[in-house]
C-alpha cells in the first residue's frame, strides 16, 4: 500500500511541476511582452504581490487543467485494455457524415494516396496564387550563391543550396527564372503532402479513430502556416518534411519491426535532416542514442545513425573543401552569451572597465551594441562577430565575470529572447508576405539580372487570399493556431504525461522534440519567428496519439525495452 501511495506521489509531482511551470511563464510572460524586461513581476512590493496572486492562480487553473487531461488520458488507457465500447456518435452526427463515409473508406483502404491527394488539391489555388514562389531574406543570400555570384558557404546547408542551383540552372535553360524557382518549390511542396500523409496513414495503421484521423487531416489542410510556408524558399520547408518523416518512422521503430522500405525511410530523413540544417545532427544523433537503449530498436538505429554521421562528416571534410565552400560560422551557436552581453552593455556598461570592453570588442562591435540590440532576435548582434577562437577565450572570462556582477541582467536577455516559445500572449506566427517577398525578389534582379516576379493578373487574388487567411486565423479561437506556445505546451504536456505514467519509452520516443525545444531556445529568434518551430506544427498532431499508443503497447508487453526480436 506504502509503495502504491508513493508512485502516486511521484506521479502527481509531474502534474505540480507542469503547473508551476505554466504559471511562471504567464506570469513573467506577460512582463516581458509588456516592458521587455521583468519588471511588472520584481519591479517592487506591490508587483511581486501582484504577481504572486497571479501565479497562485494560473497555478491552480493549470493544475487542474493537467489533472483532468492525464485522468482523461488514464480512462483512455483503462478502457482500451479492458475492451471497452467504441465510442457510438449521436445520431445527428452520423447524418452529417454520411456523404463523406466513401471517403473514410478510401482514407482506410488507401490512407498515403488519398491524404496525399487531399492535401494537394487543397492547396492548388494557394500554389497558383504564390507562383513562383515566396522569397525571404535567405532565399537572396542562397540563389546568389546558388548563381555563382556570391562565395558559397555552408551557413546555409551547402546542400540545400546546392538543391535550389540546380533548379535555378534548371529555369535558365527553360529560358524562365519563373519556371526554376517555381518548379523546387512545387517539389518541396509536394515533400510536406507527403510527410503530412505518410503520418496519416500511420495514424489509421495503429488504428485511430475516425473523429481523431479527421481533426489530423482538418488541421493539416487549414493550418495556416502550414500551407503559408508551403512555397517558401528555405531550408527550414524541406528539413522540417525530412523531420516529420523520421519523427514518425522513429516511433514505428519502437513500437515493432520495421520493413525495409521503412527502415530505408528512417535512414534517409535522417540523413536529409542532417544536410538540411546544421542544427539537424543534433536532433538525428540524440534521437537515434535514445533509441539504442531499446535492445529490439539497437542494429536498426544504429545504422541509421552511422549513416547520418557519415554523411554530416563527409559533406564537412570532404565536400565542402572540394567545392571550395567556407563553414558556417561559430557564430550561429552563440545567440544566447551574445544577447546577454548586448543587453549588459545597454543597461549596465558603466560597470565595465576598459580591459573588458577592449576585449569584447575583438569579437563584436562593442561602440554599438547598446543601439543595435534587440531583446527579439540576435542576429544584429551576431552580425558584428569578427573573432578568433583565442578572442572568443577571452571573450568568454569576460563574459563570466559580468554574470558574477548582475546575473538578473543574463537571465533577463535570455527570457526576453525566448519567452514567446511558452507565453501564449498577443504575439502570433510571422507572415511572410506577398509584398515582402516581391521586394526582396526587386532586390535580387537588380543585383543579377534575374527577372523574378509574380503574375501581375493575379495581384488582386494574391493579396485578397493573404489578407483573408490572415484576418481569419487572427480570431480569438483560430489565433490559437498562430499562436507557438501551443506547439510548445502541447509537447510539454506530452512529456510529463510520460513521467506521470513512469513511461521511459514514451519519454525515449520525446527526444526529439526535446531536442528541438533545446534548439529553439538557444537560437537567434523569439517564438513569433516560425521557421524554427515549423517542424513542431508538422509532426506534432500525429506524433502525440502515436506517442500515446507507443505507452499503451509497452504497458502490454512490459519487456518492450528489452526483449529481443
Amino acid at each position: 500500500m506504502k509503495k502504491t501511495e508513493r508512485k502516486n506521489r511521484v506521479s502527481y509531482f509531474w502534474c505540480h511541476a507542469g503547473a508551476l511551470l505554466f504559471a511562471c511563464f504567464m506570469v513573467f510572460g506577460r512582463s516581458f511582452e509588456k516592458t521587455d524586461s521583468w519588471e511588472l513581476v520584481l519591479g517592487g512590493t506591490p508587483e511581486i504581490l501582484l504577481s504572486l496572486l497571479q501565479g497562485i492562480g494560473w497555478y491552480l487553473a493549470f493544475l487542474l487543467g493537467i489533472y483532468g487531461l492525464f485522468r482523461c488520458l488514464d480512462h483512455a488507457f483503462v478502457s482500451e485494455s479492458r475492451g471497452g465500447a467504441a465510442f457510438c456518435p449521436p445520431g445527428w452526427l452520423r447524418l452529417l457524415a454520411a456523404p463523406f463515409r466513401k471517403y473514410w473508406e478510401m482514407v482506410q483502404n488507401l490512407p498515403f494516396k488519398t491524404v496525399f491527394c487531399t492535401l494537394l488539391l487543397v492547396n492548388l489555388p494557394y500554389m497558383a496564387l504564390s507562383y513562383p514562389g515566396i522569397f525571404m531574406g535567405d532565399s537572396s543570400s542562397q540563389i546568389s550563391q546558388g548563381l555563382g555570384e556570391a562565395e558559397l558557404t555552408n551557413h546555409h546547408p551547402v546542400t540545400h543550396t546546392l538543391i535550389l542551383s540546380a533548379f535555378l540552372h534548371l529555369g535558365e535553360w527553360i529560358g524562365d527564372d519563373n519556371a526554376g524557382i517555381f518548379l523546387y518549390c512545387l517539389a518541396q511542396a509536394v515533400l510536406v503532402c507527403a510527410a503530412l500523409a505518410y503520418a496519416a496513414g500511420a495514424l489509421v495503421k495503429i488504428p485511430a479513430g475516425k473523429l481523431l484521423v479527421a481533426g489530423v487531416l482538418l488541421y493539416d489542410c487549414l493550418q495556416p502556416r502550414i500551407s503559408a510556408y508551403l512555397f517558401l524558399v528555405t531550408k527550414d520547408v524541406p528539413y522540417s518534411a525530412c523531420f516529420t518523416l523520421f519523427y514518425v518512422t522513429l516511433i514505428q521503430l519502437f513500437r515493432r519491426r520495421l520493413s525495409r522500405g521503412e527502415a530505408a525511410l528512417l535512414g534517409i530523413s535522417a540523413v536529409g535532416m542532417v544536410l538540411l540544417r546544421n542544427d539537424g545532427k543534433f536532433v538525428v544523433v540524440l534521437s537515434l542514442a535514445a533509441a539504442l537503449f531499446c535492445r529490439r530498436c539497437r542494429k536498426t538505429a544504429g545504422i541509421c545513425l552511422a549513416a547520418a554521421v557519415i554523411a554530416a562528416a563527409g559533406v564537412s571534410r570532404i565536400v565542402l573543401p572540394a567545392i571550395g565552400a567556407e563553414p558556417g560560422s561559430i557564430r550561429e551557436m552563440l545567440s544566447v552569451p551574445f544577447q546577454q552581453t548586448a543587453r549588459y552593455v545597454r543597461d549596465a556598461g558603466g560597470d565595465i572597465t576598459d580591459e573588458e570592453a577592449e576585449v569584447i570588442g575583438r569579437v563584436l562591435d562593442f561602440g554599438s551594441l547598446a543601439e543595435i540590440y534587440d531583446p527579439d532576435i540576435s542576429d544584429n548582434v551576431k552580425a558584428t562577430y569578427h573573432g578568433s577562437a583565442e578572442d572568443l577565450k577571452d571573450y568568454f572570462g569576460v563574459w563570466f565575470r559580468m554574470l558574477l556582477r548582475h546575473p538578473g541582467i543574463y537571465i533577463q536577455a535570455t527570457m526576453n529572447n525566448y519567452y514567446q516559445y511558452f507565453y501564449p500572449g498577443e504575439v502570433l506566427f510571422n507572415n511572410y508576405s506577398y509584398s515582402w517577398s516581391e521586394s526582396i525578389m526587386e532586390t535580387i534582379n537588380e543585383r543579377l539580372d534575374t527577372d523574378f516576379h509574380y503574375p501581375e493578373a493575379l495581384r488582386g487574388l494574391r493579396d485578397g487570399y493573404e489578407s483573408l487567411r490572415e484576418d481569419l486565423f487572427s480570431l480569438p479561437l483560430l489565433s490559437l493556431f498562430n499562436t507557438p506556445a501551443l506547439y510548445t505546451w502541447a509537447a510539454i504536456l506530452y512529456l510529463c504525461y510520460c513521467l506521470y505514467r513512469r513511461s521511459l519509452i514514451g519519454f525515449l520516443a520525446g527526444v526529439p522534440m526535446i531536442v528541438q525545444m533545446l534548439i529553439f531556445i538557444t537560437g537567434p529568434t523569439n517564438g513569433f519567428y516560425c521557421r524554427y518551430e515549423y517542424a513542431m506544427l508538422l509532426y506534432l498532431p500525429a506524433v502525440l496519439p502515436l506517442g500515446l499508443k507507443l505507452m499503451k503497447t509497452a504497458e502490454e508487453e512490459p519487456a518492450l525495452l528489452s526483449r529481443r526480436r
